[in-house]
């Protein structure tokens, strides 16, 4: 090899190996872009639309083919693939962007000197340093001298328990060190490694968010019903005599109007655009869905010490306790020996700190090291004297270090001290030596240390709780601590022992009405976090849980947001949702603002999309078989497509985020979205009979009546009413686009509500109706685009004045019975917290209001399963995937030589996964 645990690689030598041997990445399988855009134009909304269009061109239309129909809808069919590929190319780009601000790295010695590169910059001959935590960034081998390390290779190999390694042993790309630290040469890197050839092979199995599945949900539930509307208006044309070409081309055009074809675009957009803003708040997202949760968290459980806490570790010297004999010298050098003096914690730094020169140790010659895990919560330094004694010293909790203790004095005097410091604020840690290799322990002295609480904490917990997140503190410190610090902090100081947790079933009752009523946990270890989180989800709540170690992971998986704060560990920051770059607790706050902005975009496009998408086909449906509309192809597309164009610019709406947590509501979407569209409905419908010149004719009452463009075909409606219908559907979408983005009337702006909004949004729905408005005036009676039945004329300035103020009068309407309903289901959703957070049964009406959207929540979910019970049973009978088949080769494949007896590839079957929580779609 190229290097010595002295010195590592030369820069120079580096970069030579690096253009051998490339970058430490693995260049995973992944599928060409032209299968990703071939899926577009596969799928079955774009299906709908090319059999549409191919209708429209194929069938004719009392003599005439619909070619213009026909390429309006080749080009939506094109809008709509393009801009979603591209729209979602760029959101996985930007979480591509994100990540790698927040990039794995490894501390690596080069020129000599250790220093923190990304892992994609390791070479083979770099030695590199591990910790517990981290994740093994190449293939290498242990060298030095250090205590055995703990490594988890149960991603790699399926071996359920952590497998001990020593001197000269094999760590695989991927494992994860699960105790211990150690330096190590790199054998291998990137697909050179073990295991790399395999792994680039494999790719993740898709994992549908929640945001996605209710989108999927949203969509099929309106495709289903557009479905039953055109079926039933198709029946009700051909039993009216109406052409079976006609009456199809007009059904298929209607249904490709009624569904909700640009949701996956604007919504991916959405999210996107939220986690590049949340990445100038310190906050990356590793998961885009995640956001949609954090805007729901209603428990934030905190860990204090660098989070709540500066985690800058203050050691005061005169306040040392040596106990008996013992000096403070000693006190101190003893602790400074079980401690690291590079790349070191807030512990040994401060340690290493009050010791100064690092020669007043140069007498004791140092045997091993034990260092500190999360478990034992101790550090044990075996080493031997300037006098020749052989000592074992240790360091570590106060309570952790009384109980090594034998002598009742020592025990009642750590105690003490422990109790007194406490009181003040400050940790204390116990320092022990043994003499007969650790069978039995003296005291030697005791250390306080402060950490202070931050600044801003304070006021960042009282933001929070105004926000509706109720902060718990989470620590393994002694309880004494947390109830200081939780009083400093303006906290409740009603905390619970980790000890507690382990007492009964984390689900019961019990357990987890304790631990929704406490105000924080003391004493927690790693395990006692995901019981917590359990406890706390068993009652309903959305769970936020912070943590930086490797046993931290599976809480951070177990919380709906796992938080990985500053300075987490590569296992945590692969198994949390949102990482922060930025120490502290104001950064969180900031990211649930942001959330809740984004939220707040999402839940306004979807009730508008979800109140157009009822409007047009109610529309028509109420028109066709009440009225006998006839409206050209054309025209109905062109509602569609500048529906879909406009309402994009929502992605860039101006919202305020809520000062309560969002919770997606599938009732509420729809109830709204029902009452906006109903008047829009039965607005428009009304003008049809209004206009209509067999019916009322109402314009020759304002001194305009209908003077030309009368019907050419026994069942052609008027081609002037045909236009003043076309401006107001187009005016009353449009403007619902207002109404919908806040709850209560569309012009108070306030904090409460929405504020002003967007000139984005405002140009191009500007730009639609002024377009909109020239088509009705102007449109030539010689040209019609697809001839045949249905025709457009331009009305004139006067019809259109008219219709600019009905369908403006409507929209008010509207507008009015979207805040009503708002009003009363936000009463009922207050209602209902209120009873969650009181034990109380939730009133019958308000679990009424609930049923209709559960009801279809469950029928798209059988429905999910149905689909997913054919696809499996579709696929049962096929060959063996590429997947399988790697993994059927990693099996037969012979394992690395274990430095030890024990079989480091195990003897079951072998799973591979990815080691880190890969990017999961939205």
């Amino acid at each position: 090899m190229h290097a010595t645990t002295s010195s590592g690689l030369s820069t120079v030598k580096a970069c030579e190996l690096q253009r051998v041997h490339g970058f430490n990445e693995i260049a995973a399988h992944q599928e060409p872009e032209w299968k990703k855009v071939l899926k577009r134009y596969l799928d079955p909304i774009s299906l709908t639309i090319l059999v549409a269009a191919v209708i429209s061109a194929a069938v004719k239309n009392d003599g005439d083919r619909g070619w213009t129909s026909f390429v309006l809808l080749i080009v939506e069919l094109n809008i709509i693939v393009w801009v979603g590929y591209y729209s979602d190319r760029n959101a996985g780009n930007a979480v591509k962007e994100l990540k790698a601000l927040s990039a794995p790295t490894a501390v690596v010695k080069r020129d000599g000197e250790w220093e923190t590169l990304e892992v994609r910059e390791l070479v083979p001959g770099d030695v590199i340093e591990l910790k517990g935590g981290d994740v093994v960034p190449a293939d290498a081998m242990l060298q030095g001298a250090f205590e055995p390390i703990k490594v988890d290779e149960s991603s790699l190999t399926g071996e359920s328990l952590p497998v001990t390694k020593s001197h000269s042993s094999k760590v695989l790309a991927g494992s994860v060190v699960a105790q211990g630290e150690a330096e190590a040469l790199v054998t291998a890197t990137g697909g050179s490694t073990f295991f790399g050839k395999t792994v680039a092979l494999l790719s993740e199995p898709e994992e549908v968010g929640h945001l996605r599945k209710v989108l999927n949900r949203v969509s099929m539930a309106i495709a289903v019903v557009a479905a039953i509307g055109v079926v039933i208006t198709l029946g009700s044309l051909l039993g009216g005599g109406d052409s079976p070409g006609y009456s199809v081309v007009i059904a298929f055009v209607i249904l490709v109007s009624s569904v909700p074809i640009g949701m996956p675009v604007v919504t991916t957009t959405v999210l996107a655009v939220g986690a590049r803003e949340m990445a100038k708040q310190k906050a990356i997202v590793n998961r885009l869905s995640s956001l949609e949760e954090l805007s729901g968290m209603e428990t934030l459980a905190s860990d204090k010490t660098g989070t709540l806490t500066l985690n800058k570790l203050t050691l005061d010297t005169n306040d040392v306790r040596p106990w008996e004999e013992a000096t403070v010298d000693q006190v101190l050098e003893y602790a400074a020996l079980s401690a690291k003096w590079e790349n070191n914690d807030a512990i040994d730094r401060a340690i290493t700190q009050a010791v100064g020169d690092r020669s007043r140790l140069a007498g004791h010659a140092v045997e091993r090291v034990v260092p500190f895990n999360p478990v034992d919560k101790k550090t044990t330094a075996v080493f031997t004297t300037p006098e020749g004694h052989r000592l074992h010293a240790t360091k570590g909790a106060p309570q952790i270090i009384a109980a090594l203790l034998d002598d009742e004095g020592a025990r009642a005097a750590v105690d003490a001290y422990m109790e007194a410091r406490a009181a003040r604020g400050l940790r204390a840690l116990g320092v022990a030596t043994s003499a007969d290799e650790g069978a039995s322990w003296q005291l030697l002295g005791l250390i306080s240390l402060l950490d202070p609480p931050r600044e801003d904490t304070q006021e960042t917990i009282r933001q929070a709780n105004a926000l509706g997140v109720e902060v718990k503190m989470v620590t393994g410190d002694q309880k004494l601590i947390a109830v200081e610090t939780c009083r400093r902090l303006g906290m409740g100081t009603d905390i619970m022992e980790g000890s507690e947790l382990m007492t009964a079933d984390a689900e019961t009752f019990d357990l987890a009405t304790k631990v929704t009523e406490v105000d924080g946990f003391a004493g927690v270890y790693p395990e006692h976090k995901h019981r917590i989180v359990t406890a706390l989800q068993s009652k309903g709540r959305l769970v936020g849980m912070t943590g930086d170690g490797v046993n931290d992971a599976p809480a951070l998986k177990k919380a709906n947001v796992g938080i990985a704060v500053a300075g987490a560990t590569s296992a945590a920051k692969g198994a949390a949702d949102i990482i922060l770059t930025e120490e502290g607790l104001s950064a969180i706050i900031t990211a649930i603002r942001t959330s809740r902005v984004i939220f707040a975009r999402l839940q306004s496009y979807i009730i508008y999309r979800i109140a157009s998408s009822l409007l047009i086909l109610g529309f028509f449906f109420f028109s066709v078989i009440l009225l006998g509309l006839e409206m050209p192809t054309w025209a109905i597309i062109v509602i569609n497509i500048t529906n879909d164009a406009s309402v994009m610019a929502t992605s860039f709406d101006l919202v305020h985020s809520s000062e309560y947590p969002q919770i997606w509501n599938m009732t509420r979407c729809l109830l709204v979205a029902l009452c906006t569209a109903a008047v829009g409905v039965a607005g428009s419908v009304a003008l049809l009979f209004l206009s209509l010149p067999e019916r009322v004719n109402w314009f020759q009452y304002f001194q305009t009546p209908i003077d030309h463009g009368l019907p050419t075909a026994a069942h052609s409606t008027n081609g002037q009413v045909v236009a003043v219908l076309f401006l107001a559907l187009m005016i009353i979408i449009q403007l619902n686009i207002f109404a919908t983005r806040t709850p209560s009337l569309w012009w108070r702006f306030s904090d409460s509500t929405a504020p002003r909004p967007s000139v984005f949004l405002v140009i191009p729905v500007g730009a639609v109706l002024c377009a909109a408005t020239f088509i009705a005036v102007y449109w030539p009676e010689q040209v019609q685009p697809d001839g045949g039945r249905g025709v457009l004329i331009g009305a004139g300035w006067a019809k259109v004045g008219i219709t600019w103020a009905y369908a403006v009068v409507v929209w008010l309407l509207a507008d009015v019975a979207k805040t009503l309903s708002q009003s009363f289901l936000i009463r009922q959703e207050r209602i209902k917290e209120d009873c969650k957070m009181h034990n109380k049964a939730v009133p019958t009406w308000a679990r009424a209001i609930d049923w209709p959207g559960e009801l279809a929540e469950s029928a798209c979910e059988s429905f999910e399963r149905a689909l997913k019970g054919c696809s499996d049973a579709a696929t049962a009978h096929k060959k063996p995937s590429q997947k399988l088949a790697a993994i059927k080769d990693m099996q037969e494949a012979p394992a690395p030589a274990p430095a030890q007896s024990r079989d480091v590839a195990g003897d079951g079957g072998v799973i591979i996964e990815m080691p880190q929580s890969a990017e999961r779609n939205i």
